[in-house]
């Protein structure tokens, strides 16, 4: 890719490689602590300056039978070369949706979510993992669901030349 700034020629970084893995399971979190989604996929960068373009797609969707709210946290683990998996994307997640309401009647709320972001810290050729975890906020009650039978999840890796 080329391009021009002020008439200046710049030249950005070139897609090395692209991993993509498709899901069209569920999984329920039902607890303040982090679980594990199923949506993860590998990718080996070629060099470690290269840059990470990590993109995840998917529905999820928050029920109560009854309270006041359920509002739900997403974060994406890394772990490299097998070395166990830790929070690394947000930093520290607050709340990602959810709903609060005054009565406590059944509720269930859908959004298709997505979260993208560069990892430009990896600096190594060994194997990366990303996956998906989710959990409830501790001021809540009821089921974070991600993913769904009919719905399609998607994660893409994208290794981008420095």
């Amino acid at each position: 890719m080329v391009l021009y700034v002020g008439g200046t020629q710049l030249s950005g970084g070139k897609v090395l490689q692209t991993q993509t893995a498709l899901f069209t399971s569920q999984t329920a979190h039902n607890s303040e602590t982090y679980s594990a989604t199923g949506y993860t996929d590998q990718i080996t960068p070629s060099a470690t300056s290269s840059k990470i373009l990590v993109t995840f797609n998917f529905r999820h969707h928050n029920y109560q039978s009854g309270g006041t709210g359920c509002l739900c946290r997403l974060a994406v683990f890394r772990q490299i070369n097998g070395g166990g998996y830790s929070q690394f994307f947000p930093a520290d997640a607050n709340i990602g949706g959810g709903f609060s309401e005054a009565d406590s009647n059944e509720k269930t709320w859908y959004t298709i979510g997505n979260m993208v972001f560069m990892d430009t810290t990896h600096n190594t050729t060994n194997a990366i993992d990303y996956k998906l975890y989710a959990r409830r906020d501790t001021s809540s009650s009821g089921s974070v669901n991600v993913g769904g039978s009919s719905h399609q999840a998607q994660v893409i890796l994208m290794e981008i030349g420095a």
